[in-house]
This record gives structure tokens, sequence and C-alpha cells, in this order.
């Protein structure tokens, strides 16, 4: 039996439930930047692996320099890379770079900034104090300490880190793979002339931007004619998929088949509709024995549904402990009338810093066609089941899409 009417909340639990976690894959840490950690790793040795300089300056003793304009002598230079000539002997500095290992008899540097220097000697311009300017070994990571988990997003810090530990090779989650598929005879593919009623199909572009977008790789099948014959040919062209995501044709209408074949036998049809807008005629279920979820075809709908249930099913795939949008409140920043409150309604607003607040405003019009008001908005305002008004100055809930705040 089809379940009908779900709560986003039940409709994502019956999604994930469904999807497992992809195999583990061995990659190079050239191609691991936003990949998902499918090991726990610890750190090998200390970071950094010695005492170094955190500045050019001068190495020496920090208890013979009691008063400022102190004169010493300097015993030698001390580039990034090289090993110390020897202690630093008493009356002397040692001329280092920034990396440089710190010499024995030293105990501090004294920033080239605080110096007045010579050919042979340097005149210390500021008392310093003991052990400024050094890092130590295992000041960033301790030998045998945890750095990484599995489950953890590898970005440009991460990716240092494992450069830091030497770390050639990495085990990350695989990446799904998503084949993709627009319907109905009103769609027309980019390069196709362009006729009277015809629409092009700007889903199947933003769902391949998405799914690219989630970490996954997507697969194009292009687009299906409103008939079963077609619907089905094109979908077996997505066999080898972990998740099959349709846009279009799961709603009421006469030729709105995408919903009739996952009813099909050799098909399973979880449930359909879900109370939210955008995108209540979603449908979920199998095809091929491959996960399938079938999206509303009006943009906003599709990009919504899309956020709320495709992308934490990827992301669960691969292994990701964090599976929803990040969530902030914001201050209204102009009141907001004539919501139906007839079920949860995600808003497309742009959310910005105006002095210490944040503050939040509606792109504009909110029909489920405009998809310019997800190109002009960096988030969803959540209004809850009832609300049908909001006062300028409340705070509301959102829920961030874009990296663009």
């Amino acid at each position: 039996m089809v379940t009908e009417n779900l709560s986003i909340e039940e409709a994502r639990e019956t999604i994930l439930a469904a999807v497992s976690l992809l195999p583990p894959e061995t990659i190079g840490l050239g191609e691991a930047q936003g990949r998902v950690l499918a090991e726990d790793v610890y750190a090998q040795s200390d970071i950094p692996a010695y005492d170094n300089s955190a500045m050019d300056g001068y190495a020496l003793n920090s208890a013979e320099i009691t008063n400022h304009g102190t004169s010493l002598r300097i015993a030698y230079e001390l580039p990034a890379g090289a090993v110390p000539h020897g202690p630093c002997p008493p009356g002397h500095a040692v001329k280092i770079m920034t990396g440089a290992l710190i010499p024995p008899g030293t105990d501090t540097v004294v920033m080239r900034e605080d110096t007045e220097e010579y050919p042979d000697s340097v005149i210390i311009h500021k008392v310093p104090k003991r052990y400024a300017n050094i890092r130590f070994a295992g000041e960033d990571v301790k030998k045998g300490a945890p750095v990484l988990s599995r489950g953890d997003y590898l970005g440009p810090a991460q990716i240092g880190i494992l450069a830091s530990l030497r770390k050639p090779l990495v085990l990350v989650s695989q990446k799904p793979l998503v084949a993709i598929l627009a319907t109905g005879d009103e769609i027309i593919d980019l390069g196709e002339p362009m006729e009277q009623g015809k629409i092009p199909s700007s889903n199947s572009y933003t769902l391949i931007a998405l799914v690219k977008e989630s970490g996954a790789l997507p697969i194009y099948l292009g687009i299906s004619k409103d008939e079963k014959p077609d619907l089905i040919e094109k979908i077996s062209r997505g066999r080898r998929a972990d998740l099959i995501l349709t846009s279009g044709g799961v709603s009421m209408g006469d030729y709105d088949i995408v919903r009739e074949v996952l009813s099909a036998p050799e098909n399973t049809l979880a449930f359909w509709k879900v109370n939210m807008k955008p995108g209540r005629p979603l449908a979920f279920g199998s095809l091929l024995g491959i996960p399938a979820l079938g999206l509303p075809g009006n943009p906003v709908s599709t990009m919504t549904s899309f956020y709320q249930f495709a992308r934490p099913a990827l992301l669960k795939m691969m292994g990701a402990r964090s599976l929803l949008l990040p969530k902030i409140n914001a201050i209204l920043a102009c009141p907001i009338d004539g919501n139906k409150g007839d079920r949860i309604h995600y808003m497309r607003g742009i959310l910005e810093r105006r002095g210490a607040e944040l503050s939040v405003t509606p792109t504009g019009e909110q029909g489920s066609g405009i998809l310019s008001s997800m190109a002009r908005g960096n988030c969803f305002i959540v209004l809850p089941k009832g609300t049908t008004h909001v006062d300028q100055g409340e705070s509301v809930e959102c829920e961030l899409f874009s990296s663009l705040f």
C-alpha cells in the first residue's frame, strides 16, 4: 500500500532507510578535496616534527638580554631547511629564517623588526620573552593523536593536514552514480529548435549541477516522452546508478506517468506526496531495484525537493555525518503575508549581515516556477505549518543552500 501525504521527516527517513553507505576506495591526496574520509587518521609523527622559528630574526639566549640595546655577535646564519652549525656561544645570536630549526643554546627568536643589523653583529632593541616566536615540536599535533575521523569532509585544511602527515593516499567513500532523467513532451534539450509550447530542460542541468555540488557523479539519461516505452527504455540506461532522479511526471496530470511506472509490479512505490511547499508531488520507490526519487517538474520544486531529500541520501551514501542543510536564525527584514499555512513552506530568501544582526529578506515572487528566486537567494526561510503571517523584526529559521553568504 502506497503512503500519501507524509511529513518531511517521515519522507526523509523512508528515503534514508533505503540507501546504504557505498564501499570505500583509495585515491591520491591530490584528488581528495571534496570527498568524505572513510578511515580514522592518527598522527604518525609530531607536527611540526622539530622546534622551529616562527619568524625571520635572531635566535638567542633570552637570559643574556636584560636591557634594550644589547649588542651580540652573529655566530652564523641559518636558513630554513639547513642544520644548525652547532650551539650558539654566549654573547652571540644566530641569524635565523622562518621554519629553520632552533639552534642549541637558544630559547627565543627576536624579530628582525626589533633589531638593528650590522654585518657581524646585531643590536637587540626589545627585551625578549623566553620561547617567543618558537613553534615547538608537536605544537600542532602530537604523535599518535587522532587527527581526522571517518565521515570528515576533506576541505583545504584537511588536505593540508594529510600532507603534513606525509599521507600520499587516502581512503574515501565512493561517489554515488546518479542517473538523471527529465520527462515531458513539452521539454526540449539544449540545441534543439525552440517551438511554441516547448520548454527548455533547465531541470536536467540544474540537477546535474546539484549532484556535482553534493559530491556525486551525474549520469544524464536525456529527456523521456510521456510514453511508457520511452520512459522505461531511458530508465534502463541507468542500470549502474546508485540513485535515479526524475523530474516531472509525478503529479495528477493525465500524462504524468513516472508514478505509474514506479507502481508497476517489477518496481516499487513507497510513498507519494509530501506535506511541503513547494514540492508536494514527490514520489519515492525503486526502479530496476535502484532507489528512485521522482521530483516534481516545476524548477523551484525540483531544487527544494533535491535539497530536502536527494542531497541527504547522497551524503549518507558517502558516509558524511552531517546530512541536512545548515540552519541559522535571522531577523525578518519585512513582513510576510498571505501564506496559506496548510503545510511547511520553504520561501527563498536573501540572508545578509546588517550591523550586529543577521537579516533575511524574501527574494520576491515565490511561485514554484520562478527559478530566478533561487538564483537571487542563498537560503530557505522556513515557515512552519500553520504560519500565515510573520511580522517584520521576528526571528525566523533559515536553511542555507548557497555558500555565497
